[in-house]
């Protein structure tokens, strides 16, 4: 089971970014307890992306990091849905960098599903990698890239082989230009939740489960 598969000395995890991000991240607060963040709509993306960037420049950074577990009750104020039915705590992490920045496998796999998730807040381009075999399957998840997708369902990539680039506006359902990295199990696939990319509290202690820390597969 993820990520024991990943830990394998001789398993190659490759950079998502490949070389292109430099230098330690910096780390955004998205989270309801930064009063700044009622300053970002998603409904207004050349302002909202704005924002979110003048924080980054600011920080004397190049690239940013959305925390996993991330608590953003108030980042998600504009979708009454997810309000509605408290799916708050945010289950991947976001890596930030410029639009038309290359996505590297970072293992071996299988594109199980390609597409675009239409909406104001939604995925808009999103690929889902299938890695491992039998008891040790999981999927990733990376949302919010450029929907004209490069790869097929079905088709074998390798650790390291572009498989897709990040988009920005329409691409990516109106957030800020980042790609959404998340983990999914098999377990999470079989309840129908590949999409969740937010968790109610009810579903914190069973993290591990259906959508365990990605931490472990982002290289840079």
């Amino acid at each position: 089971m993820y990520p024991l598969p990943i830990l394998d000395r001789k398993t190659v995890v490759a950079p998502l970014f490949g070389d292109a991000l430099r230098g330690p991240p910096h780390v955004f607060d998205f989270s309801s307890g930064n009063p700044q963040v009622m300053q970002y709509d998603p409904a207004h993306f050349p302002e909202f992306q704005r924002k979110v960037y003048e924080v980054l420049r600011e920080s004397g950074k190049t690239w940013g990091i959305g925390r996993y577990f991330e608590e953003r009750r108030t980042m998600l104020r504009h979708f009454p849905q997810m309000i509605q039915e408290e799916r708050i705590y945010h289950v991947g992490v976001d890596i930030t960098s410029l639009p038309g920045t290359s996505l590297f496998a970072p293992l071996d796999a299988e594109v199980f599903s390609v597409g675009k998730e239409e909406g104001l807040g939604n995925y808009g381009g999103f690929v889902i990698l299938r890695h491992g075999k039998d008891e040790d399957v999981f999927y990733s998840f990376y949302g919010h890239l450029q929907s004209h997708h490069s790869v097929r369902e079905g088709q074998r990539i390798v650790a390291g082989e572009k498989f897709a680039v990040i988009g920005d506006g329409e691409d990516s359902g109106g957030w800020f230009t980042h790609t959404h990295l998340q983990i999914i199990t098999e377990e999470a696939r079989r309840q129908g939740r590949m999409f969740h990319g937010y968790v109610g509290a009810g579903d914190l202690p069973l993290l591990e489960k259906l959508f365990p820390s990605p931490y472990p597969l982002f290289r840079y």
